[in-house]
């Protein structure tokens, strides 16, 4: 107990940190179970993304939507963007020219997907985005900065653009907003016309 009273101070300390820790950690899981009934749809071109509450847009234009956190310190973002023309390139090579032009070099582990049915939970969004990269992984920019960076290129049937969806991030910051933006993108749809 003489321990005790003799460092109070550094008790005290601790366990306001462990308090804090604790009370971060409930609010963050909170959100994961209620991203469905703490979301809310916005419309981008003929496609309806879900997005959660706690992501603020920060920028809107006809072809690019970008949410931040506002209400926190995190370094990330995520881009919803549609190119209008691709220019007869495939989107292996799209994606190579945008890792390229943003100085972004993934990790030698990282796995490039293409099969858009682990995505999306829509048919008739399976069924019309059938050409589908999708990179997720740590890497670096620009050489010195590390980050964690999650890539979707899309196209549709008959469609001369194409879409890059991107989450960028600080390593740890990935790991708590990237289930989100995966989250955000499986939900995607069509705006059903009436």
């Amino acid at each position: 107990m003489e321990i005790f009273t003799e460092h109070f101070a550094e008790w005290l300390t601790l366990f306001i940190l462990l308090g804090a820790a604790f009370y971060t950690l409930k609010i963050i899981g909170q959100e994961k179970s209620s991203f469905k009934q703490d979301s809310y749809e916005v419309q981008f071109g003929n496609l309806a993304l879900m997005i959660p509450n706690w992501w603020t847009l920060t920028q809107q234009s006809d072809h690019l939507l970008k949410f931040e956190r506002t209400d926190t310190r995190y370094d990330w973002y995520a881009h919803f963007c549609y190119f209008p023309d691709h220019e007869n390139k495939d989107l292996p090579k799209l994606l190579e020219e945008k890792l390229n032009s943003e100085g972004i070099e993934f990790d030698m582990d990282v796995v490039f997907e293409t099969d858009s049915r682990v995505l999306f939970r829509d048919d008739l969004v399976q069924e019309q985005f059938q050409e589908v990269i999708r990179v997720e992984g740590k890497a670096s920019q620009n050489v010195v900065d590390r980050i964690y960076y999650d890539v979707y290129l899309m196209r549709k049937l008959g469609d001369k653009g194409y879409f890059i969806f991107e989450s960028r991030s600080s390593v740890l910051n990935g790991l708590v907003e990237g289930p989100y933006f995966e989250e955000s993108l499986s939900e995607l749809s069509f705006i059903r016309e009436s």
